[in-house]
Parts: structure tokens; sequence; C-alpha cells
């Protein structure tokens, strides 16, 4: 019995590893060039619903507003998936510390308010229009996000604030 467990268990082993990485980076150095392919993965997840291709490092670990809201990878791509719908982002840009290997980005996430998103459960109001202003620090080694702090603004009443940020090109 003990060596099937060991036999069970050195079989699914690689798969439950394989599957935890999803994302390989194809920008590996720590260049500023680097940080923001990374960080840009991590808004793509965010505003597209899918942690498939967000680059984690297995030991992500991700605070919002100074509380810790996950680690691991699987848990935090998991997540992703869960946001609420939106309509997409404007005004980011870019803020790099190359020596740390941090990037910052500033951005305004435009929350979907309109007949696109799921009906509300019986009895809950539907979203008003809202712009999340958003600033979020990584830590990226090798490609891979390492840490995620979220400190954000919810505006309601509108899903077009605007920030007087200009956009980066």
């Amino acid at each position: 019995m003990r060596r099937l467990f060991w036999l069970a268990a050195a079989v699914c082993l690689p798969l439950t590893a394989a599957q935890a990485q999803q994302a390989k980076p194809t920008c590996t150095d720590n260049s500023r060039r680097c940080m923001i392919v990374a960080a840009t993965s991590y808004l793509e997840g965010l505003v597209n619903h899918d942690g498939s291709k967000v680059l984690f490092a297995p030991n992500i670990v991700r605070t919002e507003q100074g509380v810790e809201r996950g680690r691991g990878e699987a848990l935090l791509r998991g997540k992703l998936d869960k946001e609420p719908p939106m309509l997409g982002y404007a005004n980011t840009r870019f803020v790099t510390d190359l020596e740390t290997h941090q990037v910052v980005y500033f951005t305004l996430l435009r929350l979907a308010t309109d007949e696109s998103q799921p009906a509300p459960p019986p009895g809950a109001k539907p979203l008003p229009p809202v712009t999340v202003h958003v600033a979020e620090r990584f830590k990226v080694e090798h490609g891979l996000i390492e840490e995620i702090e979220a400190i954000y603004y919810t505006q309601s009443g509108t899903s077009e604030g605007v920030s007087g940020w200009p956009d980066e090109g």
C-alpha cells in the first residue's frame, strides 16, 4: 500500500508543479522594459479576467490597502478570474527602480456598468458607474512578479474619471 501511495505521489507531483507555473517570461533580465512587461501582464490579466498569462513567481504575495490578500500563484490567478467586469484601463504610467527591481504603475480602471455585465443576484442593486484610481508596486525578479502592493481610491458615479496623468507612450 505504501508503495502505491509513493508511486501516485511521484506521478502527480510533476503535474502539480507544471500547472502552477502557467506563464513563462520571454524577458528575464531586470531591465525597465522587462519589469514593465511583467507589471502589464498583471494589469491585462486583471482587466481581461485571465490569470493564466500573468507572470507570477510561485511565491507571489499580494497586499491591498495594507492587508495581505493572497499568497501563491494559483490563488492569485484564480482571484483574477473573479474580478468585476471592466471596460479597460487608461492614463497608465510607470516608474521603475532598477536597483531594487521594482516598478510602480498608476492607472485608472473603468468598471463596466452597462448591459455587458452579468445581472446582479436577486435583491442586489446593480453596480453604479465606477473609476478606480490605482497605484500598484511590483517586485520583479528575472521577469516574474514576486510582490504586489496595491493602493486605490474608488470614484463612484462615473466610469470616465480622469487623473490628469499623461499616458505613457
